[in-house]
């Protein structure tokens, strides 16, 4: 009689050359949602996402943290992503921890291409008009998801970027502030 492994019976992946490019999902499969691969014209060279959505074992995940170079970063808010297959079992660090307790891992090299869907609830006149028409001050939208991070800044300079900070706080990044360095 086939038994499920226990916590202790897991084993971690082995390690190689190219763990440190890899990516951990951690989360639970979306239910009720069907993918299914585009109809239609197909534009372009790259078929990247094509090729991932028209697998048969491509489902959704709400992801609630990831792994990279051994280290786990929890999500502000948990986003669902294009996946494959059910995940596989881990370990939890804090056995008391019912949420964790059935998290599935799936694990990715960072260069490989996948969907990310980021999900909100409410009334439409909260997710979408407040939102949308007034810039969402007090409707709970996630202000942190459209930041142009790409508009310039010398990132070079020294700038801890591993520090933790929060860049989806919802600082006002179009305030006009001189940030040259003039004194």
């Amino acid at each position: 009689m086939a038994t499920s492994p226990t916590q202790s019976q897991r084993t971690s992946p082995p390690e190689s050359l190219l763990t440190g490019s890899s990516v951990k999902l951690y989360g639970r499969v979306v239910t009720g949602v069907a993918l299914s691969a585009p109809a239609g014209p197909e534009l372009g060279d790259n078929k990247f996402l094509q090729a991932q959505l028209k697998r048969s074992d491509a489902r959704l995940a709400r992801i609630y943290g990831f792994g990279f170079e051994g280290t786990y970063y929890g999500m502000p808010r948990p986003a669902i992503f294009l996946v494959h297959g059910d995940g596989r079992e881990v370990d939890v660090v804090d056995k008391g921890d019912k949420q964790a307790a059935d998290l599935k891992m799936w694990e990715y090299d960072k260069a490989d291409f996948s969907i990310r869907l980021d999900t909100d609830t409410g009334p439409f006149e909260q997710i979408l008009l407040a939102a949308t028409l007034t810039g969402g001050a007090t409707s709970g939208a996630n202000l942190g998801s459209g930041a142009n991070l790409g508009s310039g800044a010398n990132l070079g300079a020294g700038a801890n970027l591993g520090s933790g900070a929060n860049l989806s706080s919802g600082a006002n990044l179009t305030s006009g502030a001189n940030l040259t360095g003039r004194r």
